[in-house]
């Protein structure tokens, strides 16, 4: 377990309004961690400290970085130096995560045991777990790279229902060209009549 975390860098997303800050070393061994409002950030000290600081709006924590995304009335030259400071004085080891209070599906052979032509025939269970497994093996990493994420909410008939997470919650081409791509990707892979949208989960 790595003690006092520095902030190494951090880089501008492709949403305007989420930086990502590269920590000293894992912050995480697995999974993520998403807190969209102060309420959520109770008894978390990293997060309810970075809520206190005027304009930030959502912490997301994945592997060795944390991502966050501000309102668009603050510059992001205000916030840098209060969020540093903040990261390195409450960043800690976490050792759970938000994936663990969910079901973990069957995902590691998934694609090797089922045939593409059989997917439409398959339970929306099934469909979900097939769905899940080419997240992880095609689109997951190149959103991580850009400080976000994505969650799998479920599927019904041919509706896929994703929700966002870190900087891709709010940026503009995750409702465009980001999800294009996503829908187009397992239309092409899975099925031509695959439908993907995006869910606010905090209106639901």
């Amino acid at each position: 377990m790595i003690k006092g975390f520095k902030v190494m860098t951090f880089h501008h997303t492709p949403n305007p309004e989420a930086a990502q800050f590269i920590m000293s070393g894992d912050v995480m061994k697995k999974g993520t961690k998403t807190f969209s409002s102060p309420e959520q950030s109770k008894r978390d000290p990293l997060a309810e400290a970075l809520f206190k600081i005027y304009g930030v709006e959502n912490v997301f924590i994945k592997e060795n970085f944390v991502t966050i995304t501000k309102s668009p009335v603050v510059a992001w030259t205000t916030l840098m130096e209060p969020i540093q400071n903040t990261l390195e004085k409450h960043t800690t080891f976490y050792e759970t995560c938000d994936e663990d209070s969910q079901p973990e599906p069957e995902t590691s052979n998934i694609l090797e045991k089922v045939e593409v032509e059989d997917f439409p025939n398959l339970t929306d269970t099934q469909k979900s777990e097939v769905i899940d497994a080419m997240l992880d093996h095609a689109i997951r990493p190149a959103l991580a790279n850009d400080g976000g994420g994505i969650t799998l909410l479920g599927i019904e008939g041919n509706r896929v229902r994703v929700h966002y997470q870190g900087a891709c919650g709010t940026c503009p081409s995750s409702t465009a060209g980001t999800l294009e791509f996503i829908e187009n990707f397992l239309k092409d892979t899975l099925s031509k009549d695959l439908k993907v949208e995006t869910v606010d989960v905090s209106t639901v």
